[in-house]
């Protein structure tokens, strides 16, 4: 084997150090190799770190920004993985304290909480209406009254026939849309 035969064959932590060192210097050609070299690295990593996909690649993704904006930063008299790691180590701490903050479950859970309800706003409309319809049936005959509620299940149902109560919620539904023309002028 010749003696240089070792030196051609590229070695990835030789091949970071003088990447970051280039990248120190301000050569941005180095940029594009130095990415394709960390990026399955940090991503591994972080992956380790959080064992969560998705944010392991946001924590790599960040943790590359802020190698490349601080490669000037970078001392090439030190080996330049464990100072990538270290950064990639701190942005998996900080997505983690974040997550804490947050207290963020799995999407699942998020989908599973109940609806906050409606607005003020929507609750006061609704109250509105719910006195407007109750004043209109207010003028309706028991047996309309008895019809409607029981079409909408408050009530229960009369011991009638069923065309005879389909009948008689229809005159009811027909009463109440002319008290409710009567009082509010449309419907």
């Amino acid at each position: 084997m010749r003696p240089n035969a070792e030196r051609s064959v590229p070695h990835p932590d030789h091949d970071l150090q003088d990447l970051l060192s280039r990248l120190a210097d301000g050569d941005r050609a180095a940029f594009p190799p130095a990415f394709t070299l960390l990026w399955p690295v940090t991503r591994a990593f972080a992956r380790s770190f959080l064992r969560d996909e998705g944010g392991a690649e946001d924590a790599a993704q960040q943790a590359l920004v802020r190698v490349f904006l601080r490669a000037a930063e970078f001392d090439a008299s030190r080996p330049a993985l464990p100072w990538v790691l270290g950064v990639v180590a701190n942005e998996c701490r900080t997505l983690r304290r974040k997550a804490q903050r947050r207290r963020e479950g799995p999407l699942e859970e998020a989908d599973a909480r109940p609806d906050p309800g409606a607005s003020p706003e929507e609750s006061a409309t609704g109250r509105d209406l719910e006195r407007a319809a109750l004043a209109a049936l207010d003028g309706l005959p028991a047996p309309d009254v008895e019809a409607i509620l029981a079409h909408i299940g408050a009530a229960g149902r009369p011991d009638l026939p069923p065309a005879t109560f389909r009948k008689r919620l229809e005159r009811a539904l027909k009463r109440l849309r002319r008290a409710w023309s009567e009082r509010h002028g449309t419907l």
